[in-house]
């Protein structure tokens, strides 16, 4: 069966890399892909490296989480043409299903799943904020009976009272271990980083706050900030490099190979905000054997278990996580390993690759054999 992408970003941020990872997965379970995207990128790019086609879906830029009211009513006035298009894509093409991996071309898509009696999957990889945005997100659902999938349970409450709860799947993140990167056997932790788009909701300057406080009882210590503003304007980045002169930390671009940069650390920081559901870079650190100290927010504490597969803060403030990540510099050798090694089997048996290929592609399938959606089948 043909199966229509619906994608909001061109860029390659961690919801573009899960998609990437499952395009040849979805092929090798009889789906036949094509990804429609609002405008050539990386992404694009990436995806006819393997082999599938892409279409365009042209749409202005708006901000990644709260959106001023003068783009929520751009927004409202570009919805009908983005319908249309999608309409005409999946009339033309024939498309059996749709994928809609992220809110923003949701409704569009809903409104194109029902029109033509096809399944859709809506694949949640952050928690929906902005009332607004929650509200046309679950109508939209409830249109077309959609199924759900999301990255945690943090991702998908705002979403339950619109959707029955047998259709929401909890389908957390997998990655494979990044190629050449070894398990990390520090005999110490004193090359700690952050990689990550550099955005608010990221967390990098609370991160350079408390590397300040750091180094006043680690001064051997070392710092990196690897990435690149993605989804938003570079004044956060700028912000962070101000906030960071005259401290040991280092700035890298955007990397591609990820496995190179946390080969390069012993401590890796997840700074993030509530804003975030989960991440995969702290699946990735599992994988290497990378310690991990994070923020205990969003989703996170669904993937770390504090003192068993990595460490959290006690709270949301740079203090705090000074506090955590000195706590992880005190610890022995040993007792760093036995985490790490916990982090990796855990890995193996709950994130890896294979496994979130199969559980996102039993649900798409699923959809696939359930046939039209319920608001077709009851009219």
């Amino acid at each position: 069966m043909d199966v229509l992408c619906v994608e909001q970003f061109s860029t390659l941020g961690g919801g573009q890399r899960s998609l990437l990872d499952l395009l040849p997965a979805f092929s090798a379970r009889g789906l036949k892909p094509t990804v429609l995207v609002p405008n050539d990128g990386p992404l694009p790019a990436a995806v006819r490296d393997l082999g599938f086609p892409t279409e365009y879906l042209h749409c202005g830029a708006y901000s990644s989480i709260h959106k001023p009211l003068g783009q929520l009513l751009r927004y409202a006035r570009e919805l009908p043409p983005l319908a249309t298009t999608i309409d005409k894509v999946v009339r033309e093409r024939g498309f059996g299903a749709l994928y809609v991996n992220g809110p923003r071309f949701l409704p569009p898509a809903a409104w194109a799943a029902a029109r033509h009696r096809i399944p859709i999957v809506f694949h949640c990889h952050s928690r929906l904020l902005q009332p607004s945005a929650i509200a046309l997100a679950g109508l939209s659902l409830r249109l077309s009976r959609a199924r759900v999938i999301a990255c945690c349970k943090y991702a998908a409450q705002p979403l339950t009272p619109y959707v029955r709860a047998r259709d929401i799947s909890i389908v957390y993140n997998g990655v494979a271990a990044p190629r050449g990167a070894p398990l990390k056997i520090s005999a110490r932790v004193r090359h700690i980083g952050v990689l990550g788009r550099i955005e608010p909701e990221k967390g990098q300057i609370e991160f350079v706050r408390a590397v300040r406080t750091v180094l006043k009882q680690f001064p051997d210590c070392s710092f990196c900030i690897a990435g690149a503003p993605m989804f938003s304007t570079s004044s956060y980045y700028e912000e962070v490099i101000r906030e960071a002169r005259g401290l040991p930390v280092q700035f890298l671009e955007w990397q591609s190979d990820v496995g190179a940069v946390l080969s390069n650390l012993d401590l890796l920081v997840v700074p993030s905000t509530p804003f975030e559901a989960t991440t995969r870079v702290i699946l990735e650190a599992y994988a290497t054997g990378l310690p991990v100290v994070a923020f205990p927010s969003g989703g996170i504490p669904e993937v770390v278990i504090n003192g068993v597969t990595g460490f959290l803060a006690a709270g949301l403030t740079p203090d705090a996580l000074a506090d955590r990540i000195m706590s992880v510099l005190r610890m022995k050798t040993a007792a760093v390993h036995v985490v790490t090694r916990k982090a990796r089997a855990t890995w193996e048996q709950n994130y890896n690759l294979t496994l979130y290929q199969q559980q996102v592609c039993d649900v798409v399938l699923r959809a696939v054999d359930s046939g039209a959606v319920g608001v077709a089948r009851a009219s």
